[in-house]
């Protein structure tokens, strides 16, 4: 229980800075030239390619909720590595060597067994790649301060700590089914995921960071 109290309130700090950081960044900017010439003639963020759009709730590039497994496989090919139970599947797909760190797309599927023989279906898509980028040009690599300036309903549901014992926040929008992870202390954006909108992201059979710590039970 002091454990989990512990990181409850970290994690809580590191939330309050976030806000902290945006309203001074507001006053600041409330009190700044209206004549700013150099703003003005940065361009629109350019719209994400199709193959590397997030978009919340349905799909991370050409990887859709909803799509049956065969027609992943079709699109993706072999999965490097994955794992399997009760109906339930997580496959990889790791980018290779380049000198480049290696980033995955991961995909979540589920067999519901219905009567009518459905075949089991994309529920999860992950990626840790800063090529895929929302409409807006948020994705892996932005900080916690500019994705809470888009998704301003995220709450952090759980944690674990990565191979470079970081400790690694996931933060959900649940309305809109995309979430984020987030190292601590430098509060950058890790890897997204797109899931069912209203749904719990955690609450997988197989999930991608089984020794996560949930905050709050599903």
């Amino acid at each position: 229980m002091k454990h989990y109290s512990l990181f409850l309130i970290l994690v809580l700090m590191v939330f309050a800075c976030q806000s902290r950081e945006d309203s001074e960044q507001e006053a600041n900017s409330s009190t700044a030239p209206a004549t700013d010439t150099a703003a003005a003639a940065m361009p629109a963020p350019a719209t994400p390619d199709s193959a590397y759009l997030i978009v919340p709730g349905e799909s991370i590039g050409r990887i859709r909720l909803g799509m049956p497994a065969s027609e992943l496989y079709a699109v993706m090919g072999k999965a490097d590595s994955g794992d399997a139970a009760m109906g339930k599947s997580l496959q990889f797909w790791i980018s290779k060597g380049g000198g480049q760190p290696r980033q995955y797309v991961a995909a979540y599927t589920v067999n519901s067994f219905d009567e009518a023989g459905s075949p089991p279906m994309v529920q999860q898509v992950q990626v840790t790649s800063p090529q895929f980028r929302t409409g807006s040009g948020l994705g892996p690599g932005n900080t916690l301060a500019e994705i809470r300036k888009e998704f301003s309903q995220v709450e952090p549901l759980a944690y674990y700590t990565n191979q470079e014992q970081q400790q690694v926040y996931i933060i959900d929008e649940q309305a809109r089914g995309i979430a984020f992870e987030v190292t601590v202390p430098d509060s950058i954006c890790t890897a997204v995921t797109v899931h069912a909108k209203g749904t719990d992201v955690t609450g997988t059979y197989l999930p991608v960071h089984p020794d996560m710590t949930r905050l709050k039970q599903p």
